[in-house]
């Protein structure tokens, strides 16, 4: 086998959706007085973002709090389980890209909410598989 075969790829990469959607998010982290820190974009196998929230929702104390953001789907809110499993407990509706101004006023509008008055389920016990049997033996 030669070594000195160069092989010539001519790939362009067109990242301007990325870039594009890396703005938008940007500009939903800073409305949220966020650093953006913990936050990332991914763009393969589809277009989404993770925001790591501060604060805590007061339905769920004891929870870590996260932005979602699918290209088809639009924005949610998540929580985590026991297992560090992501738990959407709200949906933004209506466009999936929605100004980041109205993206802000729905997360502040989250954190404002009052507890609601059924607290079952609460402590994601509900959301924790149980343990499947192995149906391939």
């Amino acid at each position: 086998m030669d070594r000195d075969v160069i092989i010539d790829f001519d790939i362009d990469f067109d990242d301007s959706a990325a870039r594009r959607v890396r703005r938008y998010v940007s500009e939903v982290v800073a409305g949220l007085g966020l650093r953006g820190d913990s936050s990332f974009v991914e763009t393969e196998p589809r277009v989404g973002a993770y925001v790591a929230l501060d604060g805590r929702l007061q339905d769920f104390p004891d929870h870590d709090v996260a932005l979602l953001w699918d290209e088809l789907s639009g924005w949610s809110a998540a929580v985590e389980d026991r297992r560090g499993e992501l738990v959407e407990i709200a949906r933004l509706g209506g466009d999936p890209e929605p100004s980041p101004g109205a993206v802000v006023r729905w997360v502040q509008g989250l954190f404002r909410r009052e507890r609601a008055r059924d607290r079952s389920n609460r402590d994601f016990a509900a959301f924790v598989p149980s343990p499947r049997v192995n149906d391939f033996s």
